[in-house]
């Protein structure tokens, strides 16, 4: 399923939720890519919980949603949102309705709504395991200025800003961020005989979350029933007048 606008061309696979391509002018900026240690990866959320923080709860690694099936809401040639409801279950006692839209102007902007559309009060994290495009590598990028080659290397987590600027070596992109504050940042990797880590090159992740760690389980993360949590990032690619976004 694509759309296209302002030289934004967006590709979706719907099992899952996922982002199987995201280009600019012709430029991938998100793809889908063969990693090092055999699996395939692309973009997809991470609800209800980021990481393993849901084990307790018996929830899946990073959640329910980035495996079952979507279903389109509304779309248009700039626009689209897709929906998904999880079951509730015993340890987590809640139904909760996903939704993402994605929005193609200017810039491209994914948000994400969670609603706790059935049951009792849940913790709840939301993620989003971006995989970025990166055709000459990863070693020397930075975000927000500040070198993060060793981050990706041994699962870093850093702090996210309201506006963030990623350098690849290849291109620069503005990052708008409402309510992530974490950021973890990572690559496939490999152990080879001498016990080093050889690297998938052609991607690295950097994977917003509302808060990384020690989040999932707080006062703060609880959904009540009825309540709405969303988040957005938007990706801006060629900047306006005076941009230094190339």
């Amino acid at each position: 399923m694509e759309i296209s606008q302002n030289n934004w061309l967006l590709s979706l696979d719907l099992v899952g939720g996922r982002i199987r391509d995201l280009s600019w002018k012709g430029r991938r900026v998100l793809g889908t890519y063969k990693r090092i240690d055999g699996k395939m990866g692309n973009t997809h959320v991470c609800i209800p919980s980021f990481d393993k923080e849901g084990e307790k709860y018996d929830l899946p690694f990073h959640g329910l949603v980035r495996t079952i099936p979507w279903t389109i809401k509304a779309k248009s040639s700039s626009v689209i949102i897709i929906s998904c409801r999880t079951p509730s279950s015993k340890l987590y006692p809640a139904e909760l309705t996903v939704e993402q839209e994605f929005s193609i102007d200017d810039m491209f902007i994914h948000t994400i709504r969670v609603t706790n559309c059935g049951g009792s009060e849940v913790p709840t994290n939301i993620g989003c395991h971006y995989y970025w495009d990166t055709p000459k590598g990863w070693d020397t990028i930075r975000l927000n200025g500040r070198e993060i080659k060793a981050d990706i290397e041994t699962n870093g987590v850093i702090d996210l800003k309201e506006r963030n600027i990623i350098d690849f070596p290849h291109a620069r992109y503005e990052l708008i961020t409402n309510g992530f504050r974490s950021a973890v940042l990572w690559t496939s990797f490999l152990m080879d005989t001498q016990g080093s880590k050889k690297f998938s090159q052609d991607f690295c992740c950097i994977e917003p979350v509302v808060q990384w760690p020690n989040y999932f389980g707080t006062t703060e993360s609880m959904l009540k029933l009825g309540e709405k949590k969303t988040v957005s990032l938007s990706i801006g690619a060629g900047g306006g007048p005076g941009s230094t976004l190339r």
